[in-house]
């Protein structure tokens, strides 16, 4: 596969998020539909529908090789915390609809590193993603930013099913399924966490991962702050 068609594998798949977003929206306006016309029912309906398709396309397509990420990286002093904001308030309707909590525990103030701030939204919302996804409903998601002088830490924790030694092995593997299945019918590609993983490698971060089987789990993206990441540079 080329170059080019492992960077469009990486696009469908980041498409994922939003399709999501769009499909449990559309989802809790049907559920409160007492003031809406018989028209715009119909309107909301339709997007709905439209967007159940796409997820099930996104499903369907399968690729001979893992995804590559563009060189094109931009660097700049990024705050954590804030794009953590953006993360939680995105997935809110995610939440909403699975009678989710998803709570912004503890946010430190400007935590900043040096980073790429597209991608590391990226990397942030596919963490959040995955604890929402695989969590049962009912269930809480606690969003967390640390820092101190020589790094910032974004961590996401559930009280999901937790991960098997197996699902270890295989975690940031592309296209490798986890031995559990998203909890509410949600697309699976097999390829968030691989591009977590190399997102965070090229900010010289890495991923801590601390979970326990029927326990749940931590996700933990570690950078380096901005000063030692300046000074590195």
């Amino acid at each position: 596969m080329s170059n080019d068609s492992r960077q469009l594998s990486t696009v469908l798949h980041e498409l994922k998020n939003p399709i999501l977003a769009i499909e449990r929206l559309s989802d809790i306006l049907l559920e409160n539909d007492q003031d809406f016309s018989s028209d715009t029912k119909r309107k909301i309906e339709l997007i709905h529908t439209s967007a159940k398709e796409a997820s099930s396309y996104l499903e369907d397509l399968d690729f001979s090789s893992p995804p590559v990420l563009a060189d094109d990286f931009s660097f700049a002093p990024v705050d954590v915390s804030a794009l953590a904001e953006r993360v939680v308030e995105s997935f809110q309707p995610h939440a909403e609809y699975k009678d989710q909590t998803l709570r912004r525990a503890e946010f430190a103030d400007e935590a900043m590193v040096v980073g790429d701030e597209v991608r590391l939204l990226e990397a942030m919302k596919n963490i959040v993603n995955n604890a929402l996804k695989y969590s049962p409903r009912g269930e809480t998601v606690d969003v967390q930013v640390q820092k101190t002088e020589a790094e910032v830490r974004f961590s996401v924790s559930d009280s999901g099913p937790g991960l098997s030694e197996d699902d270890l092995d295989r975690l940031f593997k592309p296209f490798q399924r986890l031995g559990q299945q998203p909890t509410d019918g949600e697309v699976s590609l097999g390829l968030g966490l691989y591009l977590v993983s190399e997102i965070i490698s090229r900010h010289d971060g890495e991923v801590d991962v601390e979970t326990e089987k029927g326990r749940g789990s931590i996700f933990t993206l570690i950078l380096p702050a901005a000063s030692v990441s300046a000074n590195h540079q």
